[in-house]
């Protein structure tokens, strides 16, 4: 069965460098970014809207001197840099797609993503310049981004380009290749404007709300958090990379940011140990987590006095193409698609499989990515067709659609072992046994006993000081 919204992709204005325009005329004198004071940083920076779309423009004008036609354009800049955000706004006005590409990488590595690229030109700042010259394609010309916005000759709005329309590239986000060596994912301006325009009509955020930005711009979670921000008019408030592994000291500085949008991986909610976070955290309105499976626990203490959302998406279908709202005591599911996305499960035979049997979630609409770049036979084995589901991505997740039409993650289905004969997925077993009583989490593995292949769990207790009680876990499990 084929579950989700089938609603028409969102009007043209909605493409990102028009939106933004519209929200820099309404609230020129909001604060756009803010990077509070920090490692070598002593004092908060920070930029209005229309200071962000002039020196964004500033920017485009000198990539048009390159750019002519559709292009990547790298952006070498650390997550905490003044002059990422207007980078990133320049190569959209100037209909390039920029590539956010993280300075503290190994050599070896940044120099393939440049290179896969096939750059003309490169942004960067004085303090990478000439790692990144040496680093980079003889071909491209390495600009130092912050001279850029320096010349007060440059007035006004740069036109748009003429081959700018819905399907021109918007970005290029590196994720991990089985291979060793990362696969660049291609996302269109009309995919990630369907998830802007979601976002808008789901959320009710303001102008003035303030929505921290905790991951990388390598990552694409960030494009959404910066979105919700600059889609209304809001501030976003950077973490750094000492912020992001505060632990425990997070909650202070989410506090002090006055923050109402927050999007963490589950993980890091555990590691501030925040029991009370209404009492602690009096601005947070909406909770925003995603990447990882969110445990039972952590939705009882964090859905109760927040709005909790829990999404779900691959890089490869822009950045969230499932979500729902998290209800306490109740189970924890990946949601429905987002508007534009059309969700199913097929078997093992590739067919549709019913209503409550597990298998790969698949995805088609607008989100699904162009592919990968200069990766045709893995673009070819990843985004299929097929006549009667049309082209759609394969997550390679485990799942199954509940009665609800809201669907459950069972985990990876490359995680499959054979014991006996049987087919045994041993995220779904691991899955199964943290719903088990007194059990918070656990992990699986096979292990040889007399020659033969046997089933292993370890389990996290909930109770540290007592111990579950094996038999009885084992006959639920069963």
């Amino acid at each position: 069965m084929v579950s989700g919204h089938v609603d028409s992709p969102p009007r043209e204005s909605i493409l990102l460098p028009r939106l933004f325009r519209r929200v820099a005329r309404e609230h020129p004198h909001s604060v756009a970014l803010e990077i509070p004071a920090g490692n070598g940083r002593p004092r908060r920076l920070s930029l209005t809207y229309r200071v962000l779309e002039r020196e964004a423009d500033c920017i485009a004008q000198d990539l048009l001197k390159f750019i002519h036609k559709e292009s990547i354009v790298p952006l070498v800049l650390g997550r905490d840099s003044i002059h990422l955000l207007p980078g990133q706004l320049g190569c959209l006005f100037a209909g390039a797609a920029y590539a956010c590409l993280d300075p503290t990488l190994p050599d070896d590595r940044l120099n393939f993503m440049l290179s896969d690229c096939q750059p003309r030109v490169v942004l960067t700042d004085s303090a990478h310049f000439a790692r990144v010259c040496q680093l980079s394609p003889d071909s491209a010309c390495v600009l130092i981004i912050d001279e850029l916005t320096e010349n007060e000759k440059k007035k006004g709005a740069v036109s748009e380009p003429m081959w700018f329309d819905r399907k021109t590239l918007a970005y290029v986000i590196y994720t991990s290749g089985t291979t060793g060596r990362p696969k660049g994912v291609m996302i269109e301006h009309e995919s990630i404007a369907n998830l802007v325009a979601s976002d808008i009509v789901r959320f009710d955020l303001h102008c003035g709300d303030r929505i921290a930005q905790g991951s990388s711009p390598s990552y694409d979670s960030s494009v959404e958090e910066i979105w919700l921000a600059l889609s209304v008019g809001g501030t976003i408030v950077v973490l750094d990379q000492e912020t992001t592994r505060l632990g425990p000291d997070l909650i202070d500085w989410l506090a002090k940011e006055r923050i109402a949008v927050f999007c963490p991986p589950p993980t890091l909610l555990r590691t501030t140990g925040c029991l009370d976070p209404q009492a602690k955290l009096p601005h947070l309105r909406l909770l925003y987590v995603g990447g990882e499976a969110l445990d039972g626990d952590l939705a009882t203490t964090w859905g109760g006095p927040f709005w909790l959302e829990n999404g779900y998406g691959p890089t490869e279908c822009t950045v969230t193409s499932l979500r729902c709202r998290v209800e306490v005591d109740q189970p924890v599911l990946i949601g429905r698609p987002v508007p534009g996305f059309k969700a199913f499960v097929l078997d093992r035979q590739g067919q549709q499989a019913a209503r409550g049997t597990a298998g790969e979630l698949c995805l088609s609409g607008v989100g699904v990515a162009r592919g990968y770049l200069n990766l045709p036979e893995e673009t070819a084995a990843r985004f299929q067709t097929q006549a009667h589901l049309g082209r759609f991505y394969r997550t390679g997740d485990l799942v199954q659609e509940e009665k609800c039409g809201s669907f459950r993650y069972l985990g990876r289905i490359d995680s499959q072992v054979k014991i006996r004969g049987h087919r045994i997925e041993l995220e779904d077993v691991e899955a199964q046994l943290s719903r088990c009583g007194g059990v918070k989490q656990a992990a699986c593995r096979t292990q040889k006993l007399q020659g033969q292949d046997i089933l292993v769990a370890w389990l996290v207790v909930a109770d540290g000081a007592a111990r579950p009680a094996v038999l009885a876990v084992k006959e639920e499990l069963k």
